[in-house]
This record gives structure tokens, sequence and C-alpha cells, in this order.
């Protein structure tokens, strides 16, 4: 399961930098790393005209374009986070650009102010970094935030050291559970982010012995639904002939109109 780390900010603040040079770091060091970008003024990214538009616009839910160097993936509808986690399978890090109102991943504050700062910190910011870093004043008035500021082109490996420690897989997002002690995955990932808990910590995210997916995402599961799930479906399975050892139990429930 990889971990997350979001660049937040104002337009013109860095992020595209900060992430350059952050990926660039940690691709050094050996890590598989991809990341996303949110965009929440564009309509499209494929072109009107182009022959995958035009496959697009024929019906077809997901377009696949193969060129020389690269394979691009249009599906033609707009994913959760969520819902576009099994895209990262197999990654150790995904870096995010924007996606500033989810509050389960710790977050780097590109910034051109301290004010800048300021405004986008809420409690899960893990270093502040972007173009605040070229004036000593505003890193001065920023300070007072109690978040490192990082010049992440002179200081990269800084940068990706706190990463490094500080990032954690994404949460399952609960805004009622209490199963960790905290009333939802905000206060949690506060908690993280200050060291006073750990991600492991998370009970649903570390439950693997139920899998509950559906439409394609994955859906956290307190103990007692994993519970009844996991008993109810091996004793069903278990009663059928020719069942011996269980030992895993997949099912597909396909609703049809």
């Amino acid at each position: 399961m990889p971990k997350f780390v979001a660049v937040v900010g104002g337009k013109k603040s860095g992020k595209t930098t900060v992430i350059q040079s952050l990926v660039s770091e940690l691709r050094r060091r050996g890590y598989r790393v991809g990341s996303a970008k949110e965009m929440p003024r564009a309509h499209w990214v494929d072109v009107p005209g182009k022959d995958t538009w035009k496959h697009g616009e024929a019906g077809a839910e997901v377009v696949v374009a193969t060129p020389l160097n690269e394979t691009v993936c249009f599906i033609k509808k707009k994913l959760s986070l969520n819902e576009a986690l099994p895209l990262f399978h197999g990654l150790d890090y995904v870096v995010l650009e924007g996606f500033e109102n989810e509050k389960t991943i710790p977050k780097i504050i590109a910034a051109k102010d301290a004010e800048e700062a300021s405004a986008f910190s809420d409690g899960l910011a893990i270093a502040i970094s972007g173009i605040i870093t070229g004036s000593d004043e505003e890193v001065e008035k920023a300070s007072v935030l109690n978040v490192p500021i990082v010049n992440c082109e002179a200081e990269a490996e800084k940068l990706a050291d706190i990463v490094e420690q500080k990032g954690f897989p994404k949460l399952p997002g609960m805004s009622r559970c209490g199963e960790c002690g905290y009333k939802s995955c905000y206060e949690f990932a506060k908690a993280i982010v200050a060291g006073k808990e750990i991600s492991e910590d998370c009970p649903l995210l570390l439950a693997d012995d139920v899998a509950l997916e559906v439409n394609g995402e994955r859906i956290p599961l307190k103990w007692f639904p994993r519970t009844i799930i996991k008993n109810t479906v091996i004793g069903m399975v278990s009663s059928l002939s020719g069942v011996r050892e269980i030992r895993e139990v997949k099912i597909v429930v396909r609703k049809y109109k």
C-alpha cells in the first residue's frame, strides 16, 4: 500500500516545482512513485477532434492510447480519489497536486507568503515550501506555524526525508468510527502528523481478512460487519459439496437491470 502526500497551495505558489524535486529525489532513492493532479477548472484533458476523443464521443467508457513511449487511459467519468486507488497498486509513494480538501493525507504547503501558508494549514502539514522560501521575511513570519520550511530545489533531500518519515497510506475517510480512539480519520491523521500515533494503529487500514468492493471502490469495514461477512460466507461455502479446506473465498455479485 503506497504512502501518500499532497502538495497544496494557491496559484503560482510553486506546487509543480515542489513535486518535481520530491519525485526526482524519491526516484533517486529507488522508490516507485506515482502522481495525480487535481484539475477543478478543467473539463477535459483529451483534445476534441482527436481520435481518442471521437472514441469517447461514440460511447466508449474507457479509451486507451498506446504511443511509442507511454500508455494513456481516458476513463470517461470523474473518479474519486478512493476509486482511483487501484491505479497506484505496486507503488511506494503517490504525490498529489491539489486535493486540499482531503483530510486523510499529510500535506506539503506550497505558498507564496506566510499568509497563504497559514490559509492552507489544517493540522496535516508536514512541510512548507514553494515561492515563500525565497523571502527571509516571509519565512520568519511562517515559522510561527511550527512546520519545517524547506527550499525544495536546494534541499530536496531534506524534503524527501520528511516525506519518508511522515508520509502514510490514505486512511479510509470515516467521519464516525472510533475504533482507533479518535472520532474521525481526520482527527487520527492529525495525530499521526503530530507524532502521537502511527498509521499502523488504524484497525480498518490493516484489516485484510475481508475485502469488500462496491463498483470498484474499496469499502472499509469495522470489526463487527467484517466478522459477520466472514463467518457467514465461510459457513455457507463450507457446506457445499466438494469444498474441503478453505483458505480464501472470492465472490463477485453483479446487479443487472
